[in-house]
């Protein structure tokens, strides 16, 4: 069972000590089919850290002691998306990666819509 712990921000909620949710899972799991011949690893190997859900995304904090062997800044599902049920554009995904290592993994929604961090029936298209 998962430990957390829950705190609040003037304009956000975060949560810490998490196990990865599902659509993070297979989120990860998508980025790393992508570019796992770089070295991105599999999402098991990967650990939260920190999760805060905005309001139009979440940010969810990283640790991966995976070295990937292409520079820093950011990955994309590669033209992918996910559709949502209750969030009527989807959602995209991005990574950060920051010397060498994941740091980040990133949702937002499209368009001028919010998203309460709630992980309704949901799909990678």
């Amino acid at each position: 069972m998962a430990r957390f712990r829950l705190a609040h921000s003037a304009e956000s909620t975060y949560v810490t000590n998490l196990d990865l949710s599902s659509l993070e899972y297979e989120t990860l799991r998508v980025f790393h089919d992508i570019y796992g011949s770089v070295g991105f690893p599999a999402p098991q190997d990967i650990a939260v850290v920190r999760r805060e859900n905005t309001g139009a995304g979440r940010y969810v904090e990283l640790k991966c002691d995976a070295s990937l062997t292409i520079g820093d800044g950011f990955l994309d599902l590669g033209g992918r998306y996910i559709e949502m049920s209750g969030v009527p554009n989807g959602l995209m995904a991005v990574v950060s990666i920051d010397g060498g290592t994941v740091t980040q993994l990133e949702f937002s929604v499209y368009g001028n819509q919010v998203w309460d961090g709630q992980e309704r029936e949901w799909s990678i298209v």
